[in-house]
């Protein structure tokens, strides 16, 4: 088939919608079909056979980048002349034979961001405004086919919010590379990354992987971790882009100077999963998060909040463990303050492993052949999006 992939950058040093990007197009390549990216950034080398197209996008205020890619995408998919069997995008833009809704919805960020009144004055702010607008639109009926969500948390969302037919919506969750993501990992980076990082073997290792500390959490946890009893024994590791000077008044607030560590974005993720004894994605809201299937995939287990969608995977107090909120810092530092008192949490890492193992990426990119062999079928017997 000849697919087109949207996105605003194709990069090999980021994660999220960016990484998904990077696998989707080797899976597809790999499988014999022509792929096409429509994308305005290209970070890092690139395969030969990946047909890339510039799509213009106005980068000199928010609101214009969010809403020129938006509508330039799709009008560089048509003046290209080729006739696409998928169009398939994979950021906000319309229209599209397929939306893949990888990082949630803006509405619900805004949600768990702003109080109830704050919210209904976000139209007031430019960027809030344009994204809301998008994000309408990509639902409008005759804007898309089919409807691919991460996670079931995203579907009951926009069928909540935006009344799309149940029938068009296909859960399809990110799978893991279980070459890179195994839990023999742990035993051949372990000693050595901690060691690395300073952690005596007595110390439980936390683990946060992400940026935009803000939307991660990252204040609830150090309130959280500041009313923790000073007989437990542990450290904090934070792997992401936002600058130290940010959280580190914060970090001195609550009295944890000596015991976080801000890491620079790690490139082999694996070798601080393996070090870690939790990992901890507790989002004010996130889509998905690949780091839940990834850690437990290497034999770590997570602590999760029910806004974050791959909370799916996890059974709590079996594999990992689930907060309502990270806003309550009660139940946050008593789950906390649960899981460093336990002696040893590797039958939880093991059981984390089963339960993410039948989840590959193969599996994901099978699931959506699937979905893309639909909309062909679709298309050329004449059914309209």
């Amino acid at each position: 088939m000849r697919i087109a992939l949207l996105m605003k950058r194709y990069s090999l040093k980021r994660g999220g919608g960016e990484y998904d990007l990077v696998r989707l197009s080797s899976s597809l390549l790999k499988r014999g079909h022509e792929v096409h990216l429509f994308v305005h950034d290209i970070e890092g080398e690139t395969d030969p056979k990946l047909v890339f197209h510039k799509v213009p996008m106005n980068r000199a205020w928010a609101p214009l980048k969010i809403l020129s890619f938006a509508r330039n995408a799709p009008r560089v998919v048509e003046e290209s002349g080729l006739d696409f069997d998928v169009t398939h995008a994979m950021t906000q833009t319309f229209p599209s034979d397929l939306y893949w809704n990888g990082g949630g919805l803006q509405i619900n960020w805004l949600r768990e961001r702003y109080s109830p009144g704050v919210l209904s004055r976000a139209w007031m702010n430019p960027r809030h405004a344009a994204n809301l607008w998008v994000e309408k639109n990509l639902f409008v009926p005759g804007h898309y086919r089919h409807i691919v969500s991460l996670t079931s948390m995203e579907k009951d969302q926009i069928l909540g919010d935006y009344k799309v037919p149940a029938d068009r919506f296909h859960v399809i969750p990110n799978g893991i590379d279980p070459e890179r993501f195994n839990p023999e990992t742990r035993q051949k980076y372990r000693t050595d990354s901690r060691r690395k990082l300073g952690v005596s073997d007595d110390q439980k290792l936390l683990l946060v992987v992400g940026s935009d500390g803000c939307r991660k959490g990252f204040p609830q946890l150090f309130q959280a971790l500041g009313k923790l009893p000073s007989t437990l024994n542990w450290r904090l590791a934070i792997a992401g882009n936002d600058p130290p000077q940010r959280w580190l008044p914060s970090v001195k607030r609550e009295g944890l100077d000596g015991k976080v560590h801000f890491l620079a974005h790690e490139k082999h993720i694996e070798r601080l999963y393996a070090a870690a004894d939790l990992v901890i994605m507790a989002s004010l809201f996130e889509g998905y998060g690949n780091v839940i299937p990834e850690a437990m995939a290497c034999g770590c287990p997570v602590l999760t909040t029910r806004q974050v969608g791959a909370a799916d995977f996890i059974t709590p107090g079996v594999d990992g463990w689930i907060l309502s909120s990270c806003k309550n810092i009660p139940e946050y530092t008593s789950a906390l303050e649960e899981i460093l008192s336990l002696q040893d949490l590797d039958p939880f890492g093991w059981k984390a492993v089963q339960k993410v193992k039948p989840f590959t990426w193969d599996w994901t990119v099978d699931r959506l052949e699937e979905v893309y062999h639909l909309i062909r079928k679709e298309k050329s017997t004449g059914i309209t999006a």
